[in-house]
């Protein structure tokens, strides 16, 4: 699976706005393209627009883009005049609730999304045994867990971004914090501080069904 965030520095206050504008008309762009599995957009509590989508490969990810990005440069210009900052990568790890496959959900009253990323991660593979033994576990056990990926932003795996997905806003902020907790107690040099937290409820969401 391939994961893309992308940051509208400042944008905020302005996606309420544009949300209907997106459900009308990228929504449906991205339902037909090949590959897709998930779609949802947020106003940070910082004040900046942010979206995730999710595709099967980079490929189709890649198609997709380029299809959205003109549909947004053609509708979305007087709200989003600025070029957002990208994150795109592999997703290496995943999980939802119970075990089984994440779920955005279909309302957005309902759907929390917190995105960490980090920087300069310098061992890698312990850094995925952490998030698999450790960091996946405490946040997959609490209330209102929607769902994890975690996706390298780099063929070095020097930067990632993780994504966590909860039903409100108390219950993601709970878990962050026990999460943030056991990064300082076990997670030593191996798991960096994260260099942005960005967090927010989803006002447009669309899955593949």
């Amino acid at each position: 699976m391939y994961l893309t965030l992308r940051r509208y520095a400042d944008a905020g206050p302005r996606v309420h706005e544009a949300a209907p504008r997106i459900e009308a008309g990228l929504v449906p762009i991205l339902k037909r393209s090949p590959g897709f599995k998930g779609y949802c957009t947020f106003a940070s509590e910082a004040g900046d627009g942010v979206s995730m989508s999710l595709f099967d490969n980079e490929g189709q990810a890649a198609r997709a883009n380029d299809e959205a990005r003109t549909w947004v440069q053609s509708n979305l210009l007087d709200l989003l005049p600025d070029p957002p900052e990208v994150f795109a990568g592999p997703v290496a790890i995943q999980a939802g609730p119970g075990g089984g496959e994440p779920h955005l959900g279909d309302d957005g009253n309902q759907l929390y999304v917190l995105i960490r990323k980090f920087e300069n991660i310098s061992e890698p593979d312990k850094a995925e045994q952490f998030t698999r033994e450790i960091s996946i576990p405490a946040q997959s056990g609490s209330p209102g867990f929607r769902g994890f990926y975690a996706a390298w932003g780099d063929p070095a795996r020097t930067r990632a971004a993780i994504v966590v997905l909860f039903d409100t806003r108390e219950n993601a902020d709970q878990s962050n914090e026990r999460v943030i907790a056991l990064i300082r107690e076990k997670g030593g040099s191996i798991v960096p501080h994260p260099t942005r937290v960005v967090a927010g409820r989803a006002v447009v969401i669309a899955t593949a069904t």
